[in-house]
């Protein structure tokens, strides 16, 4: 192989107001998802190519394997992983590259195997990769069998338990990918693209190219490179040649200015693109696309963070990756939905804690306007260990999980982290690269060599962003040293780090400081207590009330009173972030529900979210709302059904965007509370309670802004059914998020309905899941039932591909969904939905079934034996 060389090109050529035409690309990059055949168990000899895999289960990916069994509180991850099993699997595909391609490179890309991911092509060994969060592309050209069958085999082991402290999932869980490109072409993750000066009138545009050339020979290469805008208008345009060594790679650096450029902000997510373009000749070898946002950043010790030269706080949530009854398997339109659901709270940056999340998480974070903390790993080599009650890292490498990703650090976090950098560095909504989560060795007996040399290598492949940290335990980690390495020092909540920042402050007042992981609060949908229960009693805020109002409640659940925490609640730890301007933001654990890391069983999720596991918003959801929007709106809680309870004196909180609010019970006014320095996030009545309707008017200016009513309601009666997505594409992966609802018999919602609900679904279509929110359920994710918990559940739907094949006197449409739901004793219900498409797509690589095709668990929503 011959050394890589670098070239830099000065000319910039800039343009406007040009309409794109491309010239056809010899690029193609297409989803490999469809027709693969798994197996959860460990088979010997299933990388051979002649292996009979006509008895496996045929099923599309993403995948999840776990997320489909039954929970078991004797499974070997325990508490961490939700009580759902792991183990070893395979998946198989066959499949045919036609003759015309024998000249071509062809490339597979797996977004993300968890974990341990093998992968085989025609019995030829191709590489393992342990980590399960970041992505791998192997070159399958050397073993392909031109014009005939070929077999992909992918060998998945998460056997040894815990892996992680939280539930990874097991299978491949992203997206799958396969690409043809010209023997001279971008590299994988191959083009680095920088503004290294930005005003209105123009931005200076920085752009770095890997080219490999597979010829033998060197070769001339023309690169062009254009930047488009939204509606693929050719901005500007550089174009310089370039000599490609044979067998070997060169780097390209060329500039260009693009005048008056739309700054990118998560008000206002502009976007640009570079289009690269690879000529030999006249011939077109290559096209490869970059994504490109045009902003500025500055960490200010004192001021906190500017965007675009105007302050900005972080109002951000750290999230697992996991999308609640779906498992890890990732679903596009799901995880959309939930970044949809917090820009609506007003979120405006996202941490992916602990590691690097999908590729479809970064896309829409440019798309959408999300700001993200981009975390790599939890740990390193040291677990913890205990020193006159205060944290101390081990001494020994033996990690935080006993089976997690310390066992493989020394030898892949080098690479791991250069290829999640890579994978990332373009994204405009990346702002801080985060290089570990609570990693022992900051601590006392822990070590700075680590430190330095992850620091280093984010700097050498992106000088252009900080290096940070999300440390706990802050007040011991001052005395270590390791905080001074980072250019950026991010507080976890642990050990009191929450209430350190005035302090730490004046003691490093060149430190730049924000809030990574706070506050720990928790929240049950739907339950409550007026006692204050924090896990560190000494930071407790006072109770609502001298006697517990609701001792009925479950002790597994918490309140949704925002006095449930380990150390800090939601609108203390706001009130923080919010008037230390030297703060830069915070990130609150969490924005959802997730499996996983429940604190023992029974409860099998871990309850730190603002939105439950189905997602339906919890009370705090609206707290959030209320000061991270300007959109007129109220809540109020609790829920007004209380038998037994008349009389009894409730605390009755609300949540406004407005500075006053007056609230009603059954007509009668009940007074109005201000917004001022004694209530600065929640207004509050103590009101005796009678059934009846609540209602609360928001006032802003002196004028009415927003109205809510809750009302008691009448005995269980029905169940109505709503749909948020009535046609489904199966091209696109559609769902619909399918609502049950507990009603009274005039429409009231239920706030304690609890019924066993029976789904069935005729038609061209699946479900993938249901669930009620309840972090007691033990019911599996894939069934035809579901209980409702506190009046709610959610059932989760996808179209499914093929002729739709209707029964004799089946009373239906063509590719018509009917969906039924049935509680005992009630009417039935039914929603009709609409298939749009039959779902078959074109692919040059043509699928070669090993075998007929097998039942599908979620087909007939029954879970799986073990």
């Amino acid at each position: 192989m011959k050394p890589i060389l670098s070239v830099s090109l000065a000319l910039i050529v800039s343009f406007a107001g040009s309409l794109f035409a491309a010239d056809s690309s010899p690029r193609n990059r297409e989803s490999f998802d469809a027709g693969w055949a798994f197996v959860k168990d460990d088979i010997k000899g299933a990388e051979k190519p002649s292996f009979d895999a006509s008895d496996w289960r045929k099923l599309d990916l993403p995948h999840d394997w776990s997320v489909e069994a039954n929970f078991d509180p004797d499974a070997r991850g325990g508490a961490p992983r939700g009580y759902l099993p792991a183990g070893i699997g395979w998946y198989r595909k066959a499949f045919k590259v036609p003759e015309n391609l024998s000249k071509k490179r062809v490339f597979i890309e797996f977004d993300g195997i968890y974990m341990n991911g093998e992968v085989w092509i025609n019995g030829h060994h191709l590489g393992k990769r342990p980590y399960g969060y970041i992505g791998v592309q192997y070159d399958l050209t050397p073993h392909l069998n031109f014009g005939g069958r070929n077999v992909i085999a992918v060998r998945v082991d998460d056997s040894l338990q815990p892996s992680a402290r939280w539930y990874g999932g097991a299978g491949i869980y992203r997206h799958v990918w396969l690409t043809q490109t010209s023997p001279v072409h971008v590299n994988h993750w191959g083009t680095y693209v920088t503004t290294p000066e930005v005003t209105d009138e123009a931005a200076e545009v920085a752009m770095e190219t890997t080219i490999s050339n597979n010829l033998p020979t060197d070769q001339k290469v023309t690169v062009t490179q254009e930047i488009l805008s939204a509606d693929d208008q050719i901005m500007a345009t550089n174009v310089g040649t370039f000599a490609a060594p044979g067998s070997g790679q060169v780097v390209v650096e060329q500039g260009l200015q693009l005048k008056q450029p739309k700054l990118w902000s998560p008000d206002s997510p502009h976007l640009y693109s570079v289009r690269t373009t690879l000529r030999i000749g006249t011939e077109v070898y290559d096209t490869y696309e970059t994504p490109l946002g045009v902003r500025t950043l500055r960490f200010d010790r004192n001021e906190g963070l500017f965007l675009n030269g105007e302050p900005i706080i972080m109002q951000g949530m750290c999230n697992h990756q996991d999308l609640g009854p779906l498992g890890t398997a990732l679903w596009d339109q799901a995880l959309e939905r939930r970044l949809k659901m917090l820009k609506d709270m007003g979120c405006n940056a996202l941490r992916t804690a602990h590691y690097p999340h999908s590729p479809e998480l970064m896309r829409m974070a440019d798309e959408m306007g999300f700001m993200v903390v981009d975390e790599t790993f939890d740990e390193w080599r040291r677990g913890w260990n205990f020193e006159n009650n205060q944290l101390v890292s081990s001494p020994n490498d033996r990690g935080k999980a006993r089976n997690g990703y310390n066992k493989y650090f020394t030898e892949w976090a080098e690479r791991d982290l250069v290829d999640h950098l890579k994978r990332d560095r373009n994204h405009p909504s990346v702002i801080l690269w985060s290089i570990g989560n609570e990693v022992p060795e900051a601590q006392k007996y822990g070590e700075l060599e680590t430190v330095k040399v992850l620091g280093d290598i984010v700097r050498k492949i992106d000088p252009t962003r900080p290096v940070s940290a999300g440390i706990n335990h802050i007040h011991t980690a001052n005395e270590t040293g390791f905080l001074d390495l980072l250019d950026v020092v991010g507080y976890n909540g642990g050990g009191g780090s929450c209430f350190l920042y005035e302090e730490d402050h004046e003691r490093f007042p060149d430190r730049i400081i924000y809030a990574s992981e706070v506050p720990h609060s928790l929240q049950t949908r739907g339950e409550y207590r007026t006692h204050t229960n924090y896990r560190e009693k000494k930071h407790q805020t006072p109770n609502l009330t001298e006697t517990e109002v609701f001792p009925e409640t479950d002790a597994w659940y918490e309140s949704s009173y925002d006095n449930a925490s380990v150390r800090i609640n939601a609108r203390d730890s706001w009130h923080l972030t919010k008037t230390l301007p030297y703060v830069l933001g915070e990130f609150r654990w969490t924005g959802f529900d997730y499996i996983g890391e429940s604190g023992g069983w029974p409860r099998v999720l871990g309850n730190y979210g603002i939105i439950d596991l189905c997602n339906f918003p919890k009370d705090t959801y609206y707290f959030y709302q209320s000061q991270w929007t300007d959109k007129p709106m109220i809540h109020i809680l609790p829920h007004w059904n209380w038998p037994g309870k008349e009389g009894t004196v409730i605390p009755v909180h609300a949540y406004t965007t407005g500075d006053e609010a007056e609230l009603f019970l059954n007509g009668e006014s009940l007074g109005i509370r201000k917004i001022n320095e004694q209530n600065l996030y929640n207004l509050e009545w103590m009101v005796p309670y009678t059934p009846g309707e609540l209602k609360a008017v928001a006032h802003k200016d002196g004028k009415e802004i927003a109205t809510t009513t809750i009302r008691t309601a009448g005995p269980p009666a029905q169940l109505k059914m709503e749909a948020d997505q009535i046609e489904l594409d199966p091209r696109q992966r559609d769902l619909s998020y399918i609502t049950l609802r507990v009603e009274d018999a005039d429409g009231n919602f239920d706030p304690k309905g609890e019924r066993w609900v029976s789904i069935n679904v005729r038609g061209p279509a699946r479900i993938l899941g249901v669930h009620n929110g309840d972090p007691l359920s033990h019911h599996p994710f894939q069934s035809k039932t579901v209980r409702t918990f506190n009046g709610l559940a959610r059932v989760i739907l996808a179209s499914t591909t093929g002729e739709d094949v209707i029964k004799p006197n089946e009373e239906r449409e063509p590719n018509e969904i009917i969906v039924s739901a049935n509680v005992r004793g009630w009417e039935p219900q039914e929603l009709r939905l609409k298939r749009t498409h039959e779902g078959k797509s074109e692919s040059v690589f043509t699928p070669d079934d090993s075998g007929p095709r097998t039942t599908d668990v979620y087909d007939e929503g029954v879970p799986p034996v073990d």
